[in-house]
Protein backbone atom coordinates (compact mmCIF):
# COMPACT_ATOMS: atom_id res chain seq x y z
CA UNK A 1 0.00 0.00 0.00
CA UNK A 2 1.97 3.34 -1.15
CA UNK A 3 1.01 6.48 1.10
CA UNK A 4 0.45 9.29 -0.22
CA UNK A 5 2.07 12.91 0.81
CA UNK A 6 1.33 16.29 0.81
CA UNK A 7 4.15 19.04 1.59
CA UNK A 8 2.82 22.75 2.39
CA UNK A 9 5.86 25.14 2.02
CA UNK A 10 6.02 28.10 3.91
CA UNK A 11 3.40 27.29 6.37
CA UNK A 12 3.57 26.15 10.24
CA UNK A 13 1.57 23.33 11.04
CA UNK A 14 -0.79 25.74 13.75
CA UNK A 15 -1.07 28.25 10.90
CA UNK A 16 -2.37 25.58 8.70
CA UNK A 17 -4.71 24.52 11.37
CA UNK A 18 -6.08 27.90 11.70
CA UNK A 19 -6.60 28.10 8.07
CA UNK A 20 -8.59 25.13 8.25
CA UNK A 21 -10.78 25.82 10.96
CA UNK A 22 -11.14 29.44 10.04
CA UNK A 23 -12.40 27.58 6.24
CA UNK A 24 -14.56 25.36 7.81
CA UNK A 25 -15.68 27.80 10.38
CA UNK A 26 -16.96 29.90 7.25
CA UNK A 27 -18.72 26.98 5.15
CA UNK A 28 -21.12 26.58 8.48
CA UNK A 29 -22.22 30.27 8.50
CA UNK A 30 -23.02 30.06 4.89
CA UNK A 31 -24.91 27.04 5.61
CA UNK A 32 -26.45 28.64 8.65
CA UNK A 33 -27.92 31.51 6.58
CA UNK A 34 -29.53 29.21 3.56
CA UNK A 35 -30.83 26.71 6.88
CA UNK A 36 -34.54 27.57 8.23
CA UNK A 37 -35.28 24.63 10.53
CA UNK A 38 -38.82 23.47 9.92
CA UNK A 39 -41.61 23.94 12.09
CA UNK A 40 -44.00 21.27 12.90
CA UNK A 41 -47.48 21.27 11.21
CA UNK A 42 -49.97 23.12 13.10
CA UNK A 43 -53.14 21.68 12.63
CA UNK A 44 -56.84 23.59 12.80
CA UNK A 45 -60.53 22.56 13.40
CA UNK A 46 -63.25 24.85 10.90
CA UNK A 47 -64.15 26.18 14.68
CA UNK A 48 -60.68 27.62 14.77
CA UNK A 49 -60.37 28.40 10.72
CA UNK A 50 -63.77 30.39 11.63
CA UNK A 51 -62.46 32.49 14.52
CA UNK A 52 -58.91 33.50 12.54
CA UNK A 53 -60.68 34.40 9.53
CA UNK A 54 -64.23 35.39 10.95
CA UNK A 55 -66.54 33.69 8.76
CA UNK A 56 -68.95 30.96 9.43
CA UNK A 57 -68.28 27.38 9.43
CA UNK A 58 -70.93 27.51 6.47
CA UNK A 59 -68.60 29.49 4.20
CA UNK A 60 -65.54 27.45 5.96
CA UNK A 61 -67.42 24.25 3.65
CA UNK A 62 -68.53 26.52 0.92
CA UNK A 63 -64.68 27.67 0.12
CA UNK A 64 -63.52 24.03 0.27
CA UNK A 65 -65.79 23.10 -2.53
CA UNK A 66 -64.53 25.40 -4.32
CA UNK A 67 -60.66 24.76 -3.26
CA UNK A 68 -60.30 28.15 -1.98
CA UNK A 69 -59.69 26.30 1.52
CA UNK A 70 -57.73 22.45 1.40
CA UNK A 71 -59.28 20.41 3.99
CA UNK A 72 -58.09 17.12 5.20
CA UNK A 73 -59.51 14.27 6.55
CA UNK A 74 -58.36 11.75 9.25
CA UNK A 75 -61.29 9.63 9.57
CA UNK A 76 -64.72 11.85 10.10
CA UNK A 77 -62.82 14.66 11.38
CA UNK A 78 -61.32 17.57 8.97
CA UNK A 79 -58.69 19.75 9.96
CA UNK A 80 -56.86 22.54 7.90
CA UNK A 81 -53.09 23.26 8.10
CA UNK A 82 -52.50 26.94 9.43
CA UNK A 83 -49.67 27.39 6.87
CA UNK A 84 -52.16 27.15 3.84
CA UNK A 85 -55.24 29.15 5.56
CA UNK A 86 -52.16 31.86 5.64
CA UNK A 87 -51.75 31.07 2.04
CA UNK A 88 -55.13 31.20 1.00
CA UNK A 89 -55.30 35.17 1.77
CA UNK A 90 -54.27 37.54 -0.74
CA UNK A 91 -52.67 40.40 -0.33
CA UNK A 92 -55.17 43.34 -2.60
CA UNK A 93 -52.11 46.16 -2.30
CA UNK A 94 -49.65 44.37 -4.77
CA UNK A 95 -47.21 46.11 -6.40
Amino acid sequence: MSEKITQVHHTSKDELIRNIIKGVENKLKEFEKSFTPKEPTTWLTKKEVSIILSISIVTIDDWSKKGILSPYRIGNRIRFKRIDIENALTNINKK
